[in-house]
């Protein structure tokens, strides 16, 4: 079964996605379930929910801007704050019950980097990011064999049509969150998709330093 794992909608400041087009763009995918990851906001996950469909497991979760880079907290229901140190901001998810994923770890305007991953008690890394390039991929995997963390993917997606290009999938049917959680802490499933293309890298950039300089120089 394929779900991708980091998803964002409108509920992110970056997004324009409806999160009606979200699923429906998962279904048309083939996966089985996505993770709406917005910044440093539970509404788009929680919405998402409420919408109780049967087509498609929706695990709940945000991606939090720590003081030191971006971490992906799975199947919390309460806001974990951003700006708080990685180690405060894990330990505030491990108390929800929730597991708590370095995002992207070598990207460089939002990656918590090297060293902050291995220092932390993660629960994962994430491995493959369809807006990762394939090297800064390949040294998250490499990262993760070293630590001997278990590993998630998703697309990173920010519209429709890149919802599902990359993904998690498992080894046999999960049919609850708490499967998929195991799962992906068992180190035992695959990961496929896409990787941002170098030719798309200084469009990236550009991207980003505008929308950094729009929030005021603020890290997202």
């Amino acid at each position: 079964m394929r779900f991708d794992l980091h998803v964002h909608s409108s509920h992110s400041n970056d997004s324009t996605s409806r999160v009606e087009d979200v699923l429906d763009a998962c279904v048309k995918k083939g996966m089985a379930g996505v993770a709406i990851m917005d910044h440093n906001s539970l509404e788009g996950s929680l919405y998402a929910r409420s919408l109780c469909r049967e087509d498609l497991l929706i695990i709940p979760g945000m991606e939090i801007s720590s003081a030191e880079g971006h971490i992906l907290a799975y199947n919390i229901r309460e806001l974990v704050p951003r700006d708080l140190a990685v180690a405060e901001t894990i330990d505030l998810i491990h108390a929800q019950g929730g597991i708590a994923v370095a995002a992207h770890p070598y990207r460089l305007w939002s990656g918590l980097g090297e060293e902050n991953t291995a220092s932390n008690q993660f629960d994962a890394i994430e491995i493959h990011n369809g807006r990762s390039t394939l090297s800064s991929n390949e040294m998250a995997e490499r990262l993760a064999i070293d630590l001997c963390r278990p590993f998630t993917a998703g697309s990173d997606s920010h519209e429709p049509a890149t919802v599902g290009t990359t993904y998690f999938e498992t080894r046999g049917d999960c049919l609850t969150v708490d499967d998929v959680i195991q799962e992906m802490l068992s180190g035992q499933g695959s990961t496929a998709g896409v990787n941002r293309q170098r030719s798309g890298t200084v469009g990236y950039g550009v991207k980003c330093i505008r929308q950094w300089m729009g929030r005021g120089f603020k890290r997202m």
